[in-house]
């Protein structure tokens, strides 16, 4: 019999008010220690790329999902989190232009110029808890913006009926799942982050849950949303 303290997640979460990128919640020991957030970051190397977005036919050969997710455009891409479609994608973003993004959202860029460390891959892309959290308040912020709203509206799909499905209709959400490189040494850590509401956003919530997938961690985002209501 597992010992129910066996069960308990480790949790930590942050949350900022959008307007003011001041912090109004946290339950995060380290949130100003850049870490791998994993595909959090893909929203923002897609800002990176010139021209429209394609579509793209995921097999599974580099991707999460062994069997694929099939043709792909950008939105659905994004709500499920193909890490073959943004590898894809990736190859032809400039790592200056990268920069000069991530720069305008407040973020270093990836410190290793490759496909995979641009979608959040590997440990070289490191962010803050708070500073990503402000990154995507920022996103927010910038909704009229063309480009940005394709990016919101993959974020709102994967709220509604992908990775973050936890979550639910009404809110913009990404997942990710990157290396554990706390003392916890965990086979990975989930990360989930929510801008609520969708319209009119004031707070953007991000959680990671240590040793479980992106997925997974959206159960626990969502349990904190309800306390909020």
């Amino acid at each position: 019999m597992i010992p129910l303290l066996a069960l308990t997640l480790a949790v930590d979460s942050i949350a900022i008010d959008v307007r003011t990128r001041e912090v109004i919640e946290q339950h995060w020991n380290d949130a100003d220690r850049a870490i791998p957030v994993g595909s959090l970051v893909k929203p923002f190397t897609a800002l990176a790329y010139s021209g429209d977005f394609p579509e793209f036919t995921c097999t599974g050969r580099r991707c999460w999902l062994a069997r694929g997710h099939g043709k792909l455009h950008f939105r659905q891409a994004l709500a499920f989190s193909c890490n073959e479609y943004f590898l894809n994608l990736a190859k032809s973003v400039d790592p200056q232009t990268l920069a000069v993004v991530a720069a305008k959202f407040g973020i270093p860029p990836p410190a290793e110029d490759s496909a995979e460390a641009r979608i959040g891959l590997g440990t070289s892309w490191r962010i803050t808890p708070a500073g990503l959290a402000r990154a995507y308040a920022e996103l927010a912020e910038r909704s009229g913006e063309p480009r940005v709203r394709e990016i919101l509206d993959g974020l709102r799909m994967s709220a509604e009926s992908g990775t973050s499905g936890a979550i639910g209709r009404g809110f913009f959400a990404k997942t990710g799942t990157a290396p554990c490189v706390s003392e916890k040494h965990d086979s990975g850590d989930g990360f989930t982050i929510v801008i609520a509401p969708a319209e009119a956003s004031r707070k953007v919530l991000l959680v990671r849950v240590h040793g479980v997938p992106g997925a997974e961690a959206a159960k626990s985002a969502r349990d904190i949303l309800r306390k909020w209501k």
